[in-house]
């Protein structure tokens, strides 16, 4: 079961943020254009969302050993509301509006096809210079853990099951869907094909930000649970 540490869940805890995600009465079974639930989105100011899996997971009643008061509580320190996406569907914000989208272990849920539409749909939202940072398994290249299974995390699910790793990525595969859809790739933490891994802090590498907003966020990583994963940033380009 996921926990988030306390200071990471410090970052999203209060009503600055507008956070949209999966009820705990949603459906987890997919199918018939359903689409995927995006856990989390947050909204600072009207400025910084952050698309996330983990939280709702961390509350959901039949996924958490907290009671019902107790998640309440929890869901009251922010705003929030369900939220459902599919591919084709137009996320609902302006176009250039957000300057910071954060996604963690989200994206190797999607199919290849989903995944580019999505960070193309993220692309339009953002404002110039602004940031998308992923953290998803290193599937296959990572030297600090035995690389991800084939058919993670269970075989015997369905593949189009919402719990399925439907895609394996590297930073050589991340970084190309990245500028695919325009973006310029920073990888943070990865490890490469000889068995490196690298690990650096987004203020080593400032300069790669320069022009973007909400540098606070953007040069820190306290929102990330899974340090032990690949973090790659999408600047959007002009």
């Amino acid at each position: 079961m996921e926990q988030l540490d306390p200071k990471v869940l410090s970052v999203f805890l209060n009503k600055t943020w507008i956070h949209f995600g999966e009820t705990k009465e949603h459906d987890l079974t997919h199918g018939g254009g359903s689409g995927y639930s995006i856990t989390d989105i947050f909204k600072k100011y009207s400025l910084s969302y952050i698309v996330k899996r983990s939280f709702a997971r961390v509350f959901g009643k039949k996924q958490s050993k907290l009671s019902d008061k107790q998640a309440n509580e929890l869901y009251q320190q922010t705003n929030f509301e369900g939220f459902n996406y599919k591919k084709g569907d137009k996320l609902p914000f302006d176009d250039n509006s957000i300057n910071f989208i954060y996604s963690e272990h989200f994206f190797e849920h999607l199919f290849l096809d989903e995944a580019s539409a999505l960070l193309k749909e993220c692309y339009r939202i953002l404002t110039p210079h602004g940031v998308i940072r992923t953290c998803v398994p290193d599937a296959d290249l990572r030297t600090y853990l035995p690389p991800e299974p084939v058919g993670f995390p269970d075989t015997k699910l369905a593949f189009d099951h919402p719990s399925k790793h439907k895609t394996r990525w590297s930073v050589y595969s991340f970084e190309e869907v990245l500028k695919f859809n325009g973006y310029k790739p920073v990888s943070l933490y990865y490890c490469d094909k000889f068995g490196k891994h690298f690990s650096i802090d987004p203020i080593e590498v400032k300069q790669q930000y320069e022009g973007s907003t909400d540098q606070e966020m953007i040069l820190s990583l306290s929102c990330v649970q899974r340090l032990n994963s690949l973090i790659i940033d999408g600047v959007k380009t002009l």
